[in-house]
């Protein structure tokens, strides 16, 4: 499951922002082509090019969602039951924090990233790691906290090995 679309993306930063992440070295991607792109119909006559630009920048930022969930996951699934129910009230949180990384993971040069853009990256990936610590947490819609994972366990476990014999001469020296 993702937890924003690449619509949801330009809604947010918009297209001109969306357009400069996505954009080719050749120049190809145009606001409309990636418009068409996500409507899934052509205006106009573009090339093939753009039009294979346009379907690339789509893969692309769809594909930047999805990793970006998945790195969500990994941490909201030692503190919550995934996937969360349709609906739930942290869906807003969860889809800003998936926009504002995956901007992170499009900005992949120096020309789109700046720092006020790592800062809020650092600052998401600090609330998702306080999430998994138990540190934060989500909350239902009522307040309460919602039905936890059971986190990751630590400990021995016993074991009918006799450790304490485990590589020792008999008469028990060395």
């Amino acid at each position: 499951m993702t937890y924003a679309t690449p619509t949801l993306f330009i809604q947010k930063f918009g297209l001109q922002e969306t357009l400069q992440f996505l954009q080719d070295e050749e120049g190809l991607l145009t606001e409309q082509l990636l418009k068409d792109a996500l409507a899934g119909t052509w205006t106009g006559t573009p090339s093939a090019e753009e039009q294979a630009a346009a379907t690339a920048a789509l893969a692309r930022i769809t594909r930047q969602m999805a990793v970006t969930s998945s790195l969500m996951d990994g941490y909201l699934l030692s503190a919550v039951q995934l996937p969360l129910a349709a609906g739930d009230v942290n869906a807003g949180v969860l889809e800003d924090c998936c926009l504002a990384l995956a901007r992170c993971g499009l900005a992949d040069d120096s020309d789109n990233a700046t720092d006020r853009m790592d800062d809020c990256c650092k600052t998401w990936r600090a609330w998702l790691r306080d999430v998994s610590t138990g540190k934060a947490k989500l909350a239902g819609a009522g307040g309460e906290a919602i039905t936890p994972s059971g986190g990751a366990r630590t400990g021995q476990a016993t074991s009918k090995f006799r450790w304490c014999g485990f590589g020792a001469v008999p008469g028990g020296r060395r």
